[in-house]
């Protein structure tokens, strides 16, 4: 199988009629998804009826294995659904393949694609490696969930938003069963974790269970109201705090980080996405805990190397935990209470950290962290402004 990476963009050119269509692919080990460009939290899939449509989530009926012809150039797509079940022509499995006058994702002259065709070969070509993230205007509209005005300017004044119920449920025991699925497995806990814990191994992070919570729910049309442009993720930080033993403490104003603040990084991403797949209803319970209002203060202080202006401490070691209580006082933090689902929309400049797990849970948590796709080259004026490469904020300002 080529190599076409999480991302890509490919053509498939219909060798028998010359239709084509273009499409962002997710893949999972020999399997790809076809996601709409305009919009990649809609995938293609396949009815029981062979009809094709766009739709959220994934499964068999919206996978397919390419299998490559003796001219290395052409494809067959091959439905991980109904192997067995007679196609269209009588034979066996269900092939990607072009259809007249059936109901199906149009490709234009009455054609439209079908997903029970016999083999039918299609010539592939790969655009790009990764793809840019545009909503065309027609996605975003009002019947899609966007980010209000008066949520932007929360966002913008306390440095966090908490989105309840933003993932269906079904989209979090997806990924909580890939998770655990993977935990059972010896040896897939190794060393990397935050403050001394072991962190999961492999490429879960980056399978479609994990980023179904992202493409597959109303979080990718949320962060684009907030950031404009993206670069889509490809994939995602899976975060467990497992329970602690000892005595309760209360997290410190001077125990905090920002992402890529212990790597010396300035500002390595635009927006933190964080997706709760536990109830977290107490503190004292691997909280998300964040310290509001304090991206304003820190966007002056935080410089390259890991350094903060006027402070001695640097933070740029992974093993310094939350900046062993050396770093600015910034007041007393919270702790976020959340329940399954819940999405936290946080400033890569707004001070954070995980907090104490006393309770008898893994707190699971995955984390996103996106890029405008123009973020490079915004990056001299984020020295200035600290919603450079957040569209949404710096449409809230002008209006």
């Amino acid at each position: 199988m080529a190599m076409w990476a999480n991302g890509s963009v490919l053509e498939l050119r219909h060798v028998a009629t010359d239709a084509t269509a273009t499409f962002l692919v997710e893949r999972e080990k020999s399997q790809l998804t076809f996601c709409r460009l305009d919009a990649p939290y809609e995938k293609l899939k396949v009815a029981q009826t062979g009809d094709t449509s766009w739709g959220a989530g994934g499964g068999k009926f919206a996978s397919f294995t390419p299998i490559a012809a003796p001219d290395e150039a052409l494809y067959t797509f091959q439905l991980c659904a109904n192997q067995k079940k007679a196609n269209a022509a009588g034979g066996e499995g269900w092939y990607l393949g072009v259809g007249i006058g059936a109901t199906g994702v149009a490709l234009g002259h009455s054609r439209v694609l079908i997903g029970h065709a016999a083999p039918e070969l299609f010539a592939v070509t790969q655009h790009a490696r990764k793809a840019t993230l545009q909503l065309d205007a027609s996605c975003v509209t009002s019947s899609l969930p966007q980010l209000s005005p008066s949520q932007i300017d929360s966002f913008m004044r306390e440095g966090y938003l908490v989105l309840p119920s933003a993932v269906p449920v079904s989209l979090v025991h997806e990924a909580l069963r890939q998770i655990n699925h993977e935990l059972g497995k010896p040896g897939m806990m190794i060393e990397g974790g935050v403050e001394g814990a072991a962190k999961l191994a492999g490429n879960t992070s980056n399978s479609a269970a994990i980023r179904n919570l992202f493409f597959g729910s109303s979080v990718a049309t949320y962060v684009a109201s907030l950031v404009g442009e993206i670069a889509p993720p490809q994939g995602a930080q899976i975060a467990l705090r497992f329970p602690e033993l000892g005595p309760a403490y209360e997290p410190k104003g001077n125990e905090w980080h920002t992402d890529g603040m212990r790597q010396g990084k300035w500002n390595p991403f635009s927006l933190l996405v964080g997706i709760a797949l536990s109830d977290v209803q107490q503190p004292q319970s691997g909280n998300l805990i964040v310290f509001p209002k304090s991206h304003h203060a820190l966007h002056g202080m935080l410089q390259e190397g890991g350094v903060l202006a006027g402070c001695a401490t640097t933070c740029t070691s992974v093993d310094t935990v939350w900046g062993d209580g050396h770093l600015p006082d910034l007041g007393p933090p919270i702790q976020l209470l959340c329940s399954k689902g819940d999405v936290v929309l946080c400033h890569p400049k707004m001070a954070h950290r995980g907090g104490p797990n006393l309770s008898c849970n893994i707190r699971y948590q995955v984390y996103f962290r996106i890029k405008h796709a123009l973020h490079d080259d915004r990056m001299e004026r984020a020295k200035t402004d600290l919603f450079a490469d957040l569209d949404g904020c710096q449409n809230n300002k002008a209006s």
